[in-house]
């Protein structure tokens, strides 16, 4: 891999009486290009330069491991510092042209060059990619970097789905029920599907029910491992997203977006006369009323936790910090479409989030682990543990640094489907999410963040899966926290 950068620097007055200088600053440059590239390796080194007025172009080639936009900022740092002394500021800077020298180019790389300015050639020793026009912000926020990963990480063809690689299994007790918990629900008025797509009214039978698998969660689980409870924001805004590794450059298809109106009666007089006059919602007149979105309903329930320690120093004599929340509700929109219960786009967890040192967060995990598959057992569902993929990264890649399992899935047997349904997941994220949201370290030690998520829906409909809607058939574990919750008749509880 090559790289080939023509860059411009713009300055706050004429450079011609400063080429002397300049040059020698450039010529005796080769040592803090190379800084960084292996023993052996090149590096980085300038090609050539030239003066113009009150410019400096500057031609740099480069091989992976001292990017030309990288030696482009350390040459700028050098040059700023030499010409300020000349009360000369740095005014702006452009890439005119990166060429990019690549084995491949898969075919769906190319939507990542949307909106930049490129040309690709493919030959017999691989593939030219040209980029123009780079900002400023492009070269020095680590735009080209994150698009040569995104390309190498890029798959040539679709890849095939793996099966998950258990960890554990256990049987349970036998299953009691052997029909589908959603239909049964469904003829007992315990639940009720709302207009929305994958969302449900829950009626008091199922929301009790749902309370007393909740309380067994933090009994069992939750507190006993010192988590404190806080109540997170579930409108969050583009700018936090942004900084959430997977989503909006990710799976942006898989979230609700959510606009704000103007403070102004008269933007909303055509959508107001049309509803008036003709009972009729017109989206179209919404559109033109409302902004562009700025926020997400919570698809992760943990944006918050991070964005607390966003840009701050820690202690690690203070950590680790152990939080949840449980105030309210997740959206996504689930891939594959909404099915009754056990894929919804509005659904109810308990999301556990914690920052410490990485022997911290992998015990914390380890903790919640253990005490999540002695509460199943103690329900006497059929359960295993996997091994799985961080959404955020490729089929079995493995973060550089990071934990040797970084996720674990929690999973329950539904009789009547003969199919697993995740009711956990037991995430441990390496530095991952501390990088994203400039979380530091008071003297640079290493910290890791963590998050283990509950769906309590789904752990509903996995206990009604096994032992049915009458309580009797219940453990005594949830029949001694809920009152008798059905009468028989529909719509009462």
């Amino acid at each position: 891999m090559r790289f080939f950068l023509r860059a411009r620097l713009r300055f706050s007055g004429g450079l011609e009486g400063l080429r002397g200088e300049i040059g020698r600053l450039l010529e005796g440059s080769a040592e803090l290009l190379r800084r960084g590239a292996p023993p052996g390796r090149e590096g980085a080194r300038v090609e050539g330069w030239e003066v113009r007025g009150e410019e400096l172009e500057l031609r740099i080639v480069s091989d992976r491991y001292v990017r030309a936009h990288s030696a482009l900022l350390r040459l700028t740092k050098e040059l700023r510092d030499l010409l300020g002394k000349h009360r000369l500021g740095l005014r702006g800077m452009e890439g005119e042209e990166y060429r990019i020298e690549l084995p491949s180019l898969p075919g769906e790389a190319e939507a990542l060059l949307r909106g930049l300015s490129y040309q690709v050639e493919r030959g017999e020793g691989g593939v030219v990619l040209t980029l123009r026009g780079l900002s400023e912000s492009d070269l020095r926020r680590g735009t080209v970097d994150r698009l040569v990963s995104l390309v190498e990480r890029a798959p040539a063809a679709p890849q095939e789905v793996q099966a998950p690689r258990v960890v554990r299994e256990e049987e349970g007790v036998p299953p009691l029920f052997s029909g589908n918990p959603t239909q049964e629900m469904e003829k007992r008025g315990w639940i009720q599907e709302f207009p929305g797509r994958g969302q449900w009214l829950y009626g008091p039978p199922f929301a009790e029910l749902l309370g007393a698998v909740e309380g067994l969660i933090l009994e069992e689980v939750v507190r006993p491992l010192g988590f404190r409870e806080a109540m997170f924001p579930k409108l969050i805004s583009l700018e936090v997203m942004r900084k959430m590794p997977g989503y909006l450059d990710g799976i942006p298809e898989g979230m609700y977006y959510v606009c704000s109106p103007p403070r102004d009666p008269q933007a909303f007089s055509g959508f107001k006369a049309e509803m008036r006059l003709r009972k009729r919602v017109a989206p179209e007149l919404l559109r033109e009323a409302v902004e562009a979105p700025s926020y997400v309903l919570a698809p992760a329930q943990c944006e918050p936790f991070y964005q607390m320690f966003s840009g701050r120093r820690v202690r690690l004599e203070e950590l680790p910090v152990r939080l949840f929340d449980r105030s309210g509700w997740t959206y996504r929109w689930e891939g594959g479409g909404a099915e009754g219960l056990i894929r919804t786009h509005e659904f109810r967890r308990i999301e556990l989030v914690f920052l410490g040192s990485p022997e911290q967060v992998v015990e914390i995990r380890e903790g919640v682990r253990e005490r999540s598959e002695n509460l199943l057992r103690k329900l006497g569902l059929r359960w295993r543990l996997t091994v799985a993929t961080p959404f955020y990264l490729r089929e079995g890649e493995r973060e550089e640094g990071g934990p040797e399992a970084a996720t674990y899935d929690l999973e329950v047997r539904l009789p009547y489907k003969g199919d697993w349904l995740e009711v956990a997941s037991l995430n441990v994220h390496g530095e991952k999410f501390v990088k994203s949201f400039g979380i530091k370290e008071a003297r640079e030690r290493r910290i890791w963040t963590g998050c283990c998520g509950f769906g309590t829906t789904r752990w509903v409909v996995g206990f009604l899966a096994h032992y049915g809607l009458e309580e009797v058939s219940w453990p005594e574990a949830v029949r001694a926290r809920v009152r008798v919750l059905s009468t028989g008749e529909k719509g009462k509880g």
